[in-house]
């Protein structure tokens, strides 16, 4: 089977690495894989490369920044061309923003392909444009954007959705349930994994409390709950939180939370090493629209590094964490409920590694990419025979 899979993003970028990554385990279950992405800096040349056995063409964008996001029409018509001289057997397309919709369609309709339509995001309908750019701009050219990401999946011969929220969604629109599944984002799970001792070791670490972990970005109202819930762990627990990656803080706030920042960390296995070195990861999210329809892939990462997670009951953490022994979550998303399961983790060295233990469990049989890609890969086969 030959798959095009087509995704918006750029080359190079934290969501790329993720779909490569599936796209490599497919080519491992015996498949071909051609990977269409936007290039990080070319703006009128396209460039082709195989990697991991992946063939990756590179869209040229004329836009810049943040621009640079799925709405290029010159990057949509080459694209088109490209697809135009593939052979493939089914398409598969991430989201639907133009540069990605309009060359799945021309294949669908010039080519006869399958569609696969995935939803990975709620971007409008009081999503991430409201939560990234605001009321303002969700009122006017979110729109656009809600009509982009709702109109074109009645023509999908199958879909995925990244969460049960969003499966439901789709359902209510009219889409027949019996075509869709759900789909998290996984991760490989053959990566060597330090034990803490060695990893704080190798780091030069040295840590006199419990150390709580988050890596990467957060949305302003999910920081502000994890501070708020940190002022009141602060006043009967001792603890460090150890933030992975290069998310802008102030001294003054590192300082007054006791975090420790890594900064840019160039490869997956120094994220790998830094999570190792912690003992509980966190995971603040606001109960909204927006955290409700993701899947925050960080926690995948959580997990492979065998360790257990403190979350608010929210996407679909509740499920899983009700099935499976792998952290603490929260009543609510208030500040002291939060709170209440922070100091339950911060308490225990017993229970962080039992529940360490089963997340890497976990993570092994449900979100490791190659099963991930069996899953798809038999999906696909079946949308073929319809």
């Amino acid at each position: 089977m030959h798959v095009a899979l087509l995704i918006h993003n750029q080359y190079g970028t934290g969501p790329y690495f993720k779909v490569l990554e599936q796209c490599a385990a497919i080519v491992d279950e015996g498949h071909k894989v051609t990977l269409i992405c936007t290039s990080k800096t070319k703006k009128l040349r396209a460039t082709t490369s195989t990697i991991r056995g992946v063939d990756v063409y590179q869209a040229p964008d004329v836009l810049f920044g943040e621009l640079r996001q799925g709405v290029d029409l010159y990057n949509a018509l080459r694209r088109v061309f490209f697809v135009l001289r593939l052979r493939p057997d089914i398409v598969h397309a991430i989201d639907c923003r133009p540069n990605v919709i309009v060359p799945a369609l021309v294949a669908k309709y010039v080519k006869r392909k399958p569609l696969i339509l995935s939803w990975w995001d709620l971007f409008g309908g009081g999503g991430l444009a409201t939560e990234r750019s605001g009321a303002l701009y969700s009122a006017t050219l979110g729109r656009v954007e809600t009509w982009f990401e709702e109109y074109f999946r009645r023509f999908a011969n199958g879909a995925t959705t990244i969460t049960t929220f969003l499966r439901d969604r789709l359902v209510a629109m009219g889409y027949p349930a019996e075509k869709t599944i759900v789909q998290h984002v996984g991760c490989d799970t053959n990566v060597d994994v330090p034990t803490t001792e060695e990893a704080r070791k190798q780091l030069g670490l040295e840590f006199t409390t419990p150390v709580l972990c988050f890596s990467g970005t957060i949305y302003k109202t999910d920081f502000a709950l994890l501070l708020q819930a940190l002022e009141i762990v602060r006043r009967s627990y001792d603890y460090t939180l150890l933030w992975i990656g290069s998310y802008s803080i102030s001294p003054e706030i590192c300082e007054e939370y006791n975090i420790v920042k890594t900064g840019y960390l160039k490869t997956l296995e120094e994220v790998y090493t830094y999570l190792a070195a912690s003992d509980v990861c966190v995971l603040p999210m606001k109960i909204n629209i927006t955290n409700k329809a993701r899947w925050h892939s960080k926690v995948s990462d959580y997990f492979n590094a065998g360790k257990a997670v403190v979350s608010t009951p929210i996407s679909d953490f509740p499920i899983i964490f009700a099935e499976n022994n792998v952290g603490w979550m929260s009543a609510d998303d208030s500040p002291q409920a939060f709170a209440d399961v922070l100091m339950q983790a911060l308490s225990g060295e017993k229970e962080w590694l039992e529940k360490g233990a089963e997340a890497r469990k976990f993570v092994r049989e449900k979100l490791d990419t190659h099963v991930l890609a069996k899953d798809l890969v038999e999906f696909y086969q079946q949308v073929q025979n319809t």
